[in-house]
């Protein structure tokens, strides 16, 4: 039996078709009986040409369908066999011709069928492995508004139309993920932020919050012509994995473009930054008004005010305390300060010496006519007679800098002059004769020594320091007591003593730099010197009884010689000393008469003359103490 839907051949028995599933109706079993003289039971299929039953639906050979209307319904005939039976009608058989058309027909149909699965095997294949896109770029909009030089820009994602396009798509993935699409706790503010609408019931929402980020590199602060990047930073393996679909993005760039021009003014027009005080400890001060009205209310603030040097730069800032001083000024003047910070170098500062070289010629020659003024003047006033001043050699200085600028009780820097002083001693007793020529090393000292930026050196010359240490110069010879003749002179009898006082003995706080070169100091030789006349034996003063001596004299004399010249008063008025040696040095000499006591002895013993010379050498002995 054939099936009376597709016409495939089927089992008599079958009640549905397995090929297209149609209930089949009841058939004779039994075909029709055509007569043998009638060949009229068959029909020619209208694709193939095959010999088909007249009632045939389809052709069993190509199964296509046969248009019933187009031939004409007609009885086979029966042909009866001698037994009186009926028989199945006779098929023409196709001729040859017909056979090898229907094969080549059949060949034709395979190749379709076959390359129609091969299709649907590859669209099969290519779905499993090609995903849906989404295009991010073509919802991403910026725009730029403000003023030019302080323009922003604002970034929107259409969120609107990603819904149009993904809502219905990502609600039917999220509807067989109950859970787990959600990677952010605070889901509904990191939303916002980052678009302008947000539906926390949204499919689409939910994808953009999981999947989707970026931002623009520069946002504010910006001029027509500046090109800003917006970069994408989105989560492609959770959008396949999750959602099964690939993102699609590429940074963009915008040059920026339509803000408005606004008139700018200076903020510092008006303010000065000025600097004082000593390097590298000076300091920074704004001072002024500024002269634009609307910056009355700024601020300005220097990023370092101490500590500072010549050179330095110190930036000074514009700024407010409750509003920022752009908007401040576009909001309500329509104005735009600008700039907002304004660097400034430091200058004019004078600066500690730090090394010889900065010490200028004319400083240099100004301290050394002082410090040998000072050493003139010394020898003027304390000198006598055999001390002769052959030579005073300036041989160079010494500059001591602090290790510790920072030293709040140290002096930043020393300058030492050095000098070399050639003193010619004579002294003569008893046939005895001392005459020498004798170094003496000696220095004046300067602290606190500053240049200026025009390389001037300053220096506060009335504050200096000379030597407290001593040199004695014996000669050996007896000076008429149990004592041998001396001298005394502030200073060291080597230039290794002077070293050592002033540079070794400061080496733990103090740097040193040194230009000391005495080869081209000339060597004196002593003058012939005469034994000064003396009057009477032993007398300073031969004539302090009678005449008034003058305080020149009196000051040229040395110490121990101005205490003989007072005592010489009161041994020739009779006075018996209680000091041993004063007493055995006058004793030696016969003018020397011991009459009173000293609880008997009055000044009214003294004439007048005696008065006015004891006091006037007195108050030269006390001014020495």
């Amino acid at each position: 039996m054939f099936c009376q839907n597709c016409g495939k051949e089927l089992p008599d028995d079958s009640a549905f078709c397995p090929e297209c599933g149609a209930k089949l109706e009841a058939q004779e079993s039994q075909p029709k009986v055509v007569s043998q003289e009638n060949d009229s039971g068959t029909k020619a299929c209208i694709n193939c040409g095959a010999r088909i039953p007249i009632d045939s639906r389809f052709c069993p050979e190509c199964r296509t369908k046969q248009n019933d209307s187009a031939i004409p319904q007609m009885q086979p005939k029966v042909q009866a066999n001698r037994n009186n039976q009926q028989q199945l009608p006779v098929q023409k058989p196709l001729t040859p011709e017909e056979q090898e058309k229907l094969k080549k027909r059949n060949k034709i149909i395979g190749i379709t069928v076959a390359s129609a699965l091969g299709v649907c095997l590859i669209i099969g294949l290519l779905s499993a492995f090609i995903k849906p896109t989404i295009n991010l770029n073509k919802y991403l909009e910026v725009s730029f508004d403000g003023y030019d030089t302080v323009g922003r820009a604002t970034v929107e994602f259409d969120v609107e139309q990603f819904e149009n396009d993904y809502e219905k798509k990502l609600s039917a993935i999220t509807s067989k993920k109950s859970s787990g699409l959600s990677k952010y706790m605070d889901q509904e503010a990191y939303m916002e932020a980052l678009f302008d609408s947000y539906d926390t019931s949204s499919a689409s929402s939910t994808f953009l919050s999981n999947c989707v980020n970026g931002g623009l590199d520069q946002s504010d602060s910006l001029s027509n012509g500046d090109v800003v990047t917006y970069k994408w930073s989105c989560d492609d393996d959770y959008a396949l994995e999750t959602y099964g679909y690939k993102l699609k993005y590429e940074d963009v760039e915008y040059t920026v473009e339509g803000l408005e021009e606004a008139a700018t003014f200076d903020p510092f027009d008006g303010i000065e930054v000025t600097f004082e005080g000593i390097a590298p400890n000076g300091s920074a001060d704004v001072n002024g008004e500024a002269k634009n009205k609307v910056a009355q209310d700024f601020r300005y603030d220097i990023d370092k005010y101490n500590g500072l040097s010549n050179g330095d730069t110190v930036t000074l800032t514009v700024s407010m305390y409750y509003d920022d001083p752009v908007e401040y000024c576009i909001n309500n003047y329509g104005l735009i300060p600008s700039p907002l910070e304004k660097t400034y170098t430091v200058e004019g500062l004078d600066s500690y010496i730090r090394s010889l070289s900065d010490v200028s010629e004319d400083s240099l020659k100004e301290m050394q006519s002082q410090a040998e003024d000072i050493y003139n003047a010394n020898v003027a006033q304390n000198w006598g007679d055999g001390e002769t001043l052959k030579s005073l050699t300036y041989i160079g200085s010494y500059l001591l800098t602090n290790k510790n600028p920072d030293d709040y009780w140290g002096s930043d820097n020393a300058l030492y002059l050095v000098y070399r002083a050639q003193v010619n001693n004579y002294y003569s007793n008893d046939g005895d004769t001392y005459n020498e020529i004798n170094n003496i090393y000696w220095y004046t000292m300067y602290t606190n020594l500053l240049v200026n930026p025009d390389g001037v050196t300053t220096v506060d010359v009335s504050s200096y320091r000379n030597p407290s240490d001593r040199v004695t110069i014996d000669t050996g010879i007896s000076s008429g007591w149990w004592s041998t003749k001396s001298w005394y002179y502030y200073g060291y009898s080597t230039l290794d003593e002077l070293y050592k006082s002033v540079v070794a003995s400061n080496a733990d706080s103090y740097n040193h730099e040194e230009n000391i070169d005495e080869s081209d100091v000339a060597e004196e030789t002593p003058d012939e010197i005469e034994e000064p006349e003396m009057g009477e034996e032993g007398i300073i003063f031969p004539n302090s009884s009678e005449e008034i001596i003058d305080k020149g004299k009196i000051e040229e004399l040395t110490d121990e010689e101005l205490r003989y010249a007072i005592n010489e008063l009161y041994a020739r008025n009779g006075y018996i000393f209680k000091d041993d040696e004063l007493r055995a040095y006058y004793e030696k000499y016969d003018w020397y008469e011991q009459t009173v006591k000293p609880d008997d002895f009055s000044l009214d013993l003294f004439n007048d003359v005696e008065k006015e010379n004891l006091d006037t050498m007195q108050k030269e002995r006390d001014s020495r103490n």
